[in-house]
């Protein structure tokens, strides 16, 4: 099993600055949800350990508007 391991401090100040980061971007996106996402960022860092939290970024990443608006781009036909 792979582990990584870092200070307390320094787990705390990245998931500080991840949730930071997911938050102000979904916010710029016009997603309700921005919040969320970096609340479930910031407990991911810590339960389980930094795993939940790339599991977090990932789906995020996903989920969120690609476009400025608040909604998605829709192709023509």
């Amino acid at each position: 099993m792979v582990g990584i391991q870092m200070s307390g401090q320094f787990a705390l100040l990245v998931g500080l600055l991840g949730a930071l980061w997911i938050y102000l971007d979904g916010r710029k996106r016009n997603m309700e949800t921005a919040d969320m996402w970096a609340v479930g960022f910031f407990v991911g860092m810590f339960i389980p350990p930094i795993i939940g939290a790339v599991v977090v970024a990932v789906l995020y990443s996903q989920k969120r508007n690609r476009g400025r608006g608040s909604y998605p781009v829709q192709h023509r036909r």
